[in-house]
């Protein structure tokens, strides 16, 4: 221990605000929307913004891509809904996920359309339409055409149309699924669950049933399938700048928009043989710089990420050594010879050389980026950053 000596830390005195935050730079989201939507065969966007905008914040991110042109914004929850309208959001809100038949008054109070995954739903939803004098109450069937989640399957359909007629308040406008393989252009199952997809809007129209909307393209289908662009996409990681298969970023340029940074807020010395973090799961093989970074897994870093993790400072990467705790995070920097106290270390994001992949880094974690960027912790600020 004699030998261990902590570094001083007089450049903390120059820093200033919060050590870990979330850069989000709207001039990129603006561009990604923009690639995605000259792609897109004329068909309108609906932008994903459930989870909190995937973790970028839903209110200012529909904002941005509101002044974009955009008009359509689909969520997953009730909750997500109710504060993009208090937030002021006029457009179109399109409620994704599972509901329970409860929330149906408020789903009609706050103007949503909801997708009916389920027949049980239609009967609630009428009442509710007609508690609130809502003639033509708009409503998007989500038929599952082999998914096995949430939708109205084939066989269930004629007790749908049967339903339906039975709510005249409620005008069928939009007709979608969800699509599980669509990031291998090649994949038979694509096309058999658009198949399936095509047949069953061919049984509502038989029904009389014409939905003048239609809907099935990810991120993935919307830059790979054209023949599944029908009348609205539903892009969502694609939007955050990040291809959710490789092949979608040699079609389009996507420009990451989150940049999740810390700081360094202590350096110490140490000799070869110091453990370092619990359980002493790295030991340092020589004489070491070792940095703690203000950041742990309840921000969002994970715990995995001591297993072939590296963070960005002054240029150049500095691995993670020891395990990651809850609030901090230790990485070798006797390879970044000028590293100091209060220098910015890059956990994801970033450009150029220095840019560190959310995709790489979900890989090291067992995980995937929509899980990485979603579990960014409420206590790391966001901010944004507007074009130029």
């Amino acid at each position: 221990m004699e030998n261990q000596r902590t570094v001083s830390n007089k450049a903390m005195e120059t820093v200033s605000g919060p050590p870990t935050v979330a850069e989000i730079d709207l001039g990129a989201l603006g561009a990604n929307y923009r690639a995605i939507k000259s792609v897109g065969g004329g068909a309108e966007l609906m932008a994903v913004v459930k989870a909190d905008a995937y973790g970028h914040g839903a209110v200012e991110v529909t904002r941005a891509l509101r002044g974009e042109g955009c008009g359509h914004f689909g969520v997953a929850r009730v909750c997500e809904a109710r504060e993009l309208r208090a937030a002021g959001l006029s457009e179109r809100i399109y409620l994704l996920g599972g509901f329970l038949a409860g929330e149906a008054e408020e789903i009609v109070g706050l103007g949503l359309t909801p997708f009916v995954y389920d027949v049980a739903l239609i009967a609630p939803l009428e009442r509710a339409a007609q508690a609130h004098s809502r003639a033509n109450f708009r409503i998007h069937l989500k038929i599952d055409s082999g998914a096995t989640r949430l939708g109205i399957l084939p066989g269930e359909l004629d007790q749908a149309i049967a339903e339906l007629g039975r709510a005249p308040s409620l005008l069928v406008e939009g007709v979608c699924t969800l699509l599980v393989n669509a990031g291998d252009p090649a994949s038979p199952v694509t096309g058999a669950q658009l198949e399936v997809f095509n047949a069953a809007a061919a049984r509502l129209r038989a029904a009389g049933i014409e939905p003048p909307v239609a809907h099935v393209a990810n991120s993935a289908a919307s830059v790979l399938r054209p023949d599944t662009h029908y009348s609205l996409l539903r892009p969502g990681l694609a939007l955050y700048g990040l291809p959710p298969v490789p092949t979608v970023r040699e079609r389009i340029e996507l420009r990451p928009v989150m940049t999740l940074k810390t700081r360094v807020v202590q350096l110490k010395r140490v000799p070869a043989g110091v453990g370092v973090s619990y359980g002493h799961t790295f030991v340092a093989p020589r004489a070491s710089v070792i940095g703690v970074l203000a950041v742990g897994y309840a921000d969002g870093y994970r715990r995995g990420l001591q297993h072939g993790g590296e963070v960005m400072i002054r240029g150049r990467r500095a691995p993670v050594v020891g395990a990651v705790c809850m609030d901090l995070t230790m990485v070798d920097l006797t390879d970044v010879p000028a590293a100091a106290t209060g220098d910015e270390a890059i956990l994801w994001g970033g450009a150029g050389e220095a840019m560190i992949s959310v995709n790489d880094i979900a890989r090291l974690a067992q995980t995937i980026s929509y899980e990485m960027l979603c579990t960014v912790g409420k206590r790391v600020p966001r901010i944004y950053r507007k074009a130029g």
